[in-house]
């Protein structure tokens, strides 16, 4: 047993007793106490609680508030008027509520009566947080949160700035799966950056029913399903367009999206990577502020060529002005395109990585295409079939590294072949003879790292190759190209950033050289005991021959110690894509969406704000276009501000006239 389950146990077994004890005082059973519910009704009974209490001690997040409220009224309820005490109840009730049992002379007196007596601002304030935060977190979880668009990616639908309420109504409102959590808060605490959540208590996916499924084209929100290193509920929240449901086909030809064969209409708002000749590069950049693009999106790699993620419509309003000139879309320097072409472009690496990357280095290498696997990138994709619930796939060494992470990962099953055994092999042999110094990490080098993605990279193809051991917090990190690119971008100060840089790559490598002396030995170990039992005449594994193993058909695939090549799928999965197709890391990059990551659909925009003017232009910061609009798959509804401004001074007006009517009628009665 885990160390935190029997610390756990402990703490509930403290609070039991604690709770028993307290029970005998008012001459109740003090193994009543132990029986789950019937326990809680009479502690409910105790403080003179409504029995419907009884359901908000099986809400996360909103039993530990309660909870607490729970405690400091059994302590009122038996005299224990203290603050002090309270607190330690509250924190630490494990331990005192047993020891003010067994320590004080205690009587049942019941709870404090404030039914005629005048509450002091103290106790009022305190019970309409008590009750705001119950309320509130309530309605966050099972009904509508507000969320923050951070990025450009869906662009022009969903600008940088834009505030929104995400309904989880439509799709079904899950439970939390991290219980103890700090309310208001999802995986951090503001400037502190710690979590602000336990996972010493991790629940079982649940979700109720919704309105209805997941469709083609809908702006949903979901769990960023790349972080590994965080609990299912607790990862980094993502926003895109829904293009593909469980069950479709999907590719992508010349930028063109069709699903089952159908083209996709293209979102009048999508944007596109364009470039266009410029005359003059201070016209050009103020034509891009006051429409709005967003300017780190923008730029112009020499004097007169103009970069812009732009909509078709605006890219036709700009070739109007008298200091550009006809535009056509991602209209690159000949050498870029070509290698686009070639390798599917400059860090347009694409998921899965072996028909992107790892492609485009074998075309380097040898000159010619790797037969074994398709040659995808961002603009030419697929085909590629995303599994619905109960869908039994045939697993072919081709596809295996589409379907691998959603086998392993999503479904919670050990899959792996022979080919990849012996790949992973080779490659960890070779990492092993590896050593990584944090003694010489100068900043020139760092920076080059970061540029290119070496060291993001290198985690990528290691965290592949490990079938066997649990892989280590820092891998999944080091692994996630989008968190590292926040980590070694978020601080304001250079040096400050340089200082923080050079510490995390120290840390890397000591853990990395300790993983190499550690874990990777043991990873090792399994892969080749493994090997033995497929190829038990041979006695170095490098000499296996992958293509032969393929073109045998004798490429044997596990899903965990059942030899098969069919696997039947438990859930659905989505693929999402954002608007601003050139500027987007969406499921082209990381793979697909599982339905236990989505949280829910975009309804509404609240508030929007330009990140690109300060609050000095007041007037140009708020986008007053866009406030209280509606979303839906065609993007934004005009704004109904002036309806919700009326209908809010309305009900203002409203209240107040009856509530004076209702004051009135009380003075003639009396």
């Amino acid at each position: 047993m885990e160390l935190t389950s029997i610390v756990l146990i402990i703490m509930w077994l403290g609070i039991r007793i604690g709770l028993g004890l307290f029970f005998k005082k008012a001459d109740y059973k003090f193994w009543q106490a132990f029986v789950p519910i019937y326990s809680t009704l009479i502690w409910l009974k105790l403080i003179k609680k409504p029995k419907w209490w009884l359901i908000l001690t099986f809400i996360p997040v909103v039993n530990i508030v309660v909870g607490i409220g729970m405690i400091v009224d059994l302590m009122n309820s038996f005299g224990r008027r203290n603050v002090v005490e309270h607190v330690l109840s509250s924190v630490l009730g494990y331990i005192f509520l047993p020891y003010i049992a067994l320590t004080k002379e205690l009587e049942y007196t019941g709870p404090v009566d404030y039914s005629n007596a005048t509450k002091g601002k103290t106790r009022e304030w305190s019970e309409a947080i008590f009750f705001a935060v119950i309320a509130a977190t309530i309605i966050r979880t099972f009904t509508i949160e507000a969320f923050q668009i951070p990025t450009s990616s869906m662009e022009k639908t969903l600008l940088t700035g834009d505030f929104l309420f995400v309904s989880k109504l439509h799709y079904g409102p899950k439970t939390p799966q991290t219980p103890l959590a700090f309310p208001f808060m999802h995986h951090s605490m503001p400037v502190l950056e710690l979590p602000a959540y336990l996972d010493w208590i991790e629940l079982p996916y649940f979700r109720f029913p919704g309105i209805q499924n997941v469709k083609n084209n809908d702006i949903f929100v979901f769990n960023y399903p790349m972080e590994d290193y965080r609990p299912n509920d607790k990862k980094e929240h993502y926003i895109k367009r829904c293009i593909a449901i469980a069950g479709d086909t999907l590719k992508v030809h010349n930028d063109s999206v069709f699903i089952n064969g159908s083209l996709l209409p293209l979102a009048e708002t999508a944007q596109h990577q364009r470039f266009f000749k410029t005359k003059d590069k201070n016209k050009t950049s103020r034509w891009a502020r006051e429409h709005d693009l967003n300017m780190k999106d923008v730029g112009f790699p020499n004097s007169n060529t103009f970069q812009a993620h732009i909509s078709e419509k605006q890219a036709n309003e700009l070739t109007k002005e008298s200091f550009i000139q006809p535009f056509q879309k991602d209209n690159r320097p000949t050498f870029f395109h070509q290698l686009s072409k070639m390798y599917g472009g400059i860090g347009n690496s694409v998921f899965p990585i072996e028909y992107s990357r790892q492609q485009s280095e074998y075309i380097r290498k040898t000159g010619t295409v790797n037969s074994d696997y398709p040659h995808w990138n961002k603009d030419n994709y697929g085909p590629i079939y995303l599994p619905k619930a109960g869908d039994q796939l045939k697993l072919t060494h081709a596809n295996l590294p589409v379907y691998k992470r959603v086998i392993e990962v999503y479904e919670g099953q050990k899959i792996f072949s022979s080919s990849t055994l012996v790949k992973n092999h080779t490659f960890l042999t070779n990492f092993r003879r590896r050593k990584f110094s944090k003694s010489k990490v100068r900043d020139y080098e760092i920076e080059r790292d970061i540029a290119n993605g070496f060291s993001v990279t290198l985690m990528k193809d290691l965290k592949g190759s490990l079938n066997f051991i649990e892989i280590p917090e820092f891998i999944n990190k080091w692994s996630d190209e989008f968190l590292m690119r926040t980590e070694f971008e978020h601080l304001p100060s250079k040096s400050a950033q340089k200082k923080h840089n050079k510490k995390a790559f120290k840390e890397f490598y000591s853990k990395l050289n300790n993983f190499i002396s550690n874990e990777l030995v043991e990873e090792l170990k399994k892969t080749e005991e493994k090997l033995l039992v497929m190829f038990p005449e041979e006695t170095t594994f490098n000499k296996i021959k992958i293509s032969q193993l393929v073109k045998a058909n004798d490429d044997i695939i596990f899903v965990g110690d059942q030899k098969t090549n069919k696997y039947t799928f438990k859930q659905g999965y989505y693929f999402a894509m954002g608007d601003n197709r050139h500027a987007s890391a969406d499921s082209r990059a990381w793979g697909f969406v599982p339905f236990n990551h989505v949280v829910g659909k975009a309804v509404f925009v609240w508030l929007s704000m330009d990140p690109d003017y300060t609050w000095a232009d007041f007037d140009k910061k708020i986008r007053w276009d866009r406030i209280c609009s509606f979303v839906s798959p065609e993007g934004l509804s005009r704004s109904y501000k002036w309806e919700f401004l009326i209908g809010g001074l309305a009900l203002y007006f409203a209240n107040k006239w009856w509530k004076k009517k209702k004051g009135l009628k009380t003075e003639e009665k009396a």
